[in-house]
C-alpha cells in the first residue's frame, strides 16, 4: 500500500485522474490531499465527487474551500464564481459542499511523524496546539451553528498570535494560519498579503524559515510561486497547475515525488 500526497487540484478533475495513473495509484492505495479542492478548473464537482467516494483518504481544507463554503450559504452581499454555482448546479452540488466541513485542518501521522495543512503550521504552535485549534474549528464547522462560523470567518485580524485569543478572534487566526499564511511580519505576525516567491520579498520571512516548535516533516500546498520544494522537513506540494504549472503526487513513505503532471 502506498500513500500519495496530492498538490492543489483546483476544480481539474481530468489532470488528476492522469496524475494518478501515471504515479501507479491502485485500489488499497492511500490518497492524502493538502486542499484546494476547488476553484479555477473546469470541475470542481467531479474533483469532490471522487474525493468524498475514496475509501482511504485524508484531506484538510484550504482557502479556497472555506471559500466556496461560505459562497454556498447565499450571506447577502456575498458573489458566486462561476466553480461555485458549476457545483451548486449539479443535482448533488449542494451534498458536495456540505461534506467538506467534515474535513479538518490538520492532518498527524504519528507513526510516519508528518503533519499535513494547507498552508503550514504556524511556527509558534507545537503540534498538540495546532491540533487543538483544528478540532475546535472542525467543531464550528460541523456543529449546528455552522453557518453563523462561516458568517464571521473571513477577515485578516487578529493577526497576531496570543493564547488569549478566545471565541471566533481564535477561529479566524487559526484557519488563517492553516489555509493564507505564507509569510510572517518581523513582530511574527501573519502578513496575509504578500504572495511572491521569497527572492523577491524583502523584510518578511517565509513561515518555514522561522524556528519550528514542532520538529515533524510538513506536507503543505497554497504557494504556487514557492514552487515544489520536496527536500527534508519542509513539502511544498503547490506546482501550481492552475497557473500552468506542475500537478504533484508525493510518495510519502518514500519520501519523494511519484509523479507530476504539466499543465503546458
Amino acid at each position: 500500500m502506498a500513500i500519495l500526497a496530492i498538490g492543489d487540484v483546483h476544480g481539474h478533475y481530468e489532470a488528476l485522474l492522469r496524475l494518478l495513473d501515471k504515479a501507479g495509484y491502485g485500489d488499497g492505495d492511500e490518497l492524502w490531499f493538502v486542499g484546494d479542492l476547488v476553484n479555477r478548473g473546469p470541475d470542481s464537482a467531479g474533483v469532490l465527487r471522487f474525493v468524498h467516494g475514496l475509501a482511504r483518504k485524508r484531506v484538510v481544507l484550504g482557502n479556497h474551500d472555506f471559500s466556496i463554503l461560505v459562497q454556498a450559504q447565499r450571506f447577502p452581499g456575498n458573489k458566486l464564481q462561476a466553480s461555485t454555482l458549476e457545483v451548486l448546479q449539479a443535482d448533488d452540488g449542494e451534498e458536495l459542499i456540505d461534506g467538506l466541513r467534515q474535513f479538518p485542518l490538520l492532518y498527524a501521522d504519528t507513526r510516519l511523524q508528518t503533519v499535513m495543512s494547507h498552508a503550514g503550521l504556524f511556527p509558534q504552535w507545537s503540534l498538540e496546539q495546532g491540533q487543538a485549534a483544528s478540532d475546535t474549528v472542525s467543531a464550528q464547522l460541523r456543529g449546528g451553528g455552522y453557518r453563523d462560523f462561516l458568517r464571521e470567518i473571513f477577515g485578516n485580524l487578529p493577526n497576531q498570535w496570543s493564547p488569549e485569543l478566545r471565541g471566533m478572534d481564535y477561529w479566524r487566526f487559526a484557519v488563517n494560519a492553516f489555509c493564507r499564511m505564507r509569510y510572517l511580519n518581523e513582530d511574527g505576525s501573519l502578513n496575509l498579503e504578500a504572495k511572491d516567491k521569497p527572492k523577491k520579498t524583502k523584510g518578511l520571512q517565509p513561515w518555514f524559515s522561522v524556528a519550528q516548535t514542532c520538529g515533524w516533516r510538513q506536507l503543505f500546498g497554497h504557494w504556487a510561486s514557492l514552487g515544489l520544494r520536496t527536500e527534508g522537513n519542509i513539502v511544498c506540494l503547490d506546482g501550481g497547475y492552475a497557473w500552468g504549472g506542475q500537478l504533484a503526487a508525493y510518495d510519502v513513505e518514500n519520501r519523494r515525488l511519484a509523479a507530476t503532471l504539466s499543465a503546458k
